[in-house]
């Protein structure tokens, strides 16, 4: 493979509990799984051999290209893996020495990794430059009992997208509040034309969890990592469900008819004020090209309380089963360096999980994304528990019957108690 001019920006690390150098053999401590440090190869020219499992093979290309100009001691070897599938099939190909030694996953499947003894510790050296540079809630997420089992490389949360061209011609200002969502619905609906202000995903557990943080829902605790509070029948849930009803006069849908076609695409083509969605929409608004004038901006505050979102973080980790743990971790360097982020952002458009993402060239001249990271610092990353497994199902007896009139939001709020106790019980 061709080969660019190395950055030369690589220092060894040192790793505690392994081998630093030679053929030597150790334990690491978090999967009691024996590594043999091959890394003196590169002493005589010889290239080490990375696998790396990434989902986008755009992404992939550009990542081995820019990897293999700074390390002109790895060889990259790519391999298309979908992230949510990495944890899944590494359990599988890292015993036969057929996994990857780095790969991508959201960052709610990393305590099932670490579970099953996975994952490589980062180390100390790489643990400092995350915390130095990269948004605390996302480094969180890599980081248990003082050791960091992945680095954060993106960040995305749900916002408020507007059409101003919509909003002008009625004469609207755009909405900083849900009771001014109300007002604007109240003049805008036509329900008979199927014609609505907003429009939202009514049954999604990811989309709506924002109505439950507004009435003060704190799942799993205040730092949502204890599964002894899953706090799913409490009165905040219960605040947040009733105020949720309360929109069904204004988006009088049912939620199974609240799907993409019908709001991000109902959007995309110009004919919906506003929608609450995520940066993956950003890209079929910009295929449509409709012609209209847009914007995204925070999620209108809920009886003057500002709601917080799910985000969810894309992780780069090692695996606990490479033979190269040195060059693993020098690869993961690079995807978290600035030039890395840059090649993520350049190829697919996604928000590095900086403190700064304005560091990253155009990120501060895109208005949309901007529009997103105005939503970040009232975001809240998805509990990485084990027991988020038994919520996500059991959270959908929240929504949906409330909204369909079937249950009150304290009968709702009882039943995915019960449902959520189930799905633990069944998952022993």
């Amino acid at each position: 493979m061709k080969k660019l001019l190395s950055m030369g920006l690589i220092a060894s690390l040192s790793v505690t509990g392994l081998a630093a150098c030679g053929n030597e053999t150790a334990t690491d401590s978090s999967s009691n799984t024996p590594i043999t440090d091959e890394s003196s190869s590169t002493a005589s020219g010889e290239k080490v051999e990375i696998k790396l499992w990434l989902d986008n093979d755009d992404y992939g290309a550009a990542m081995e290209t820019a990897i293999e100009a700074a390390l002109p001691n790895i060889d990259i070897n790519f391999e298309k893996v979908g992230s949510v599938d990495a944890v899944s099939k590494l359990e599988l190909d890292g015993p036969a020495g057929l996994g990857a030694d780095v790969f991508i996953m959201p960052h709610d499947h990393i305590s099932n990794a670490i579970n099953a003894q996975l994952l490589l510790p980062l180390g100390a050296e790489i643990g400092a430059d995350l915390e130095d540079r990269f948004l605390e809630s996302s480094v969180g997420t890599v980081k248990v009992d003082d050791a960091y089992y992945g680095a954060p490389l993106s960040t995305e949360t749900i916002a408020l997208f507007y059409n101003k061209t919509l909003l002008d011609e009625a004469g609207f200002e755009v909405a900083t509040s849900f009771e001014q969502i109300k007002e604007q619905a109240a003049q805008y609906n036509d329900e008979k034309s199927n014609k609505f202000l907003i429009r939202f995903d009514a049954g999604n557990t990811y989309t709506m969890h924002f109505f439950l943080t507004a009435g003060g829902f704190e799942l799993y605790g205040p730092n949502h990592d204890d599964a002894s509070q899953v706090n799913i029948n409490s009165e905040g849930v219960v605040k947040g469900l009733t105020f949720y009803q309360t929109m069904r006069e204004y988006l009088n849908v049912p939620y199974a008819d609240l799907k993409w076609d019908s709001i991000e695409v109902e959007f995309a083509k110009g004919n919906v004020p506003y929608v609450i969605t995520g940066p993956w929409s950003i890209g079929e608004i910009q295929t449509q090209d409709a012609g209209f004038e847009w914007g995204v901006t925070t999620i209108p505050t809920i009886d003057g309380v500002q709601p917080e979102t799910f985000a969810g973080n894309i992780i780069a980790s090692a695996s606990a089963y490479t033979q190269h743990p040195e060059e693993a971790r020098q690869v993961i360097e690079f995807m978290t360096s600035e030039e890395g982020l840059q090649v993520m952002y350049d190829v697919k458009g996604t928000i590095p999980a900086l403190k700064d993402a304005t560091v990253i060239d155009g990120v501060s001249e895109d208005p949309y994304i901007m529009g997103i990271l105005e939503q970040a610092p009232y975001s809240q990353p998805m509990p990485s528990l084990p027991e988020m497994s038994s919520y996500w199902t059991a959270a959908e007896s929240l929504y949906r019957p409330v909204w369909e009139g079937q249950m009150t939001p304290e009968e709702a709020a009882e039943k995915a108690l019960a449902d959520y106790n189930t799905a633990l019980e069944l998952s022993k």
